[in-house]
């Protein structure tokens, strides 16, 4: 008996999709309401490449994990 390795994988998936629509929510936001010059471009380009980055090194090392291993939960019984 132990737990899944993918239960944290998925829950792993649920933070980088709530990452990525506040990313496009917030550039959005930056680009419709904010003033366009060239310091907010350099910025928001910034921003994105990091973003990127960081989904990019995550998902080499990610990809590495054999996700059917479980984590095993052992038990002692004492009589």
């Amino acid at each position: 008996m132990g737990i899944p390795l993918s239960l944290f994988y998925y829950i792993y998936l649920v933070f980088v999709v709530v990452f990525l629509f506040f990313t496009f929510f917030n550039v959005w936001h930056l680009i419709r309401f904010g003033f366009l010059t060239v310091g907010n471009i350099v910025m928001i380009a910034f921003y994105i490449l990091v973003t990127i980055m960081i989904l990019l090194i995550s998902w080499y090392y990610i990809g590495q994990i054999d996700w059917k291993e479980t984590i095993p939960i052992m038990m002692e019984l004492k009589y």
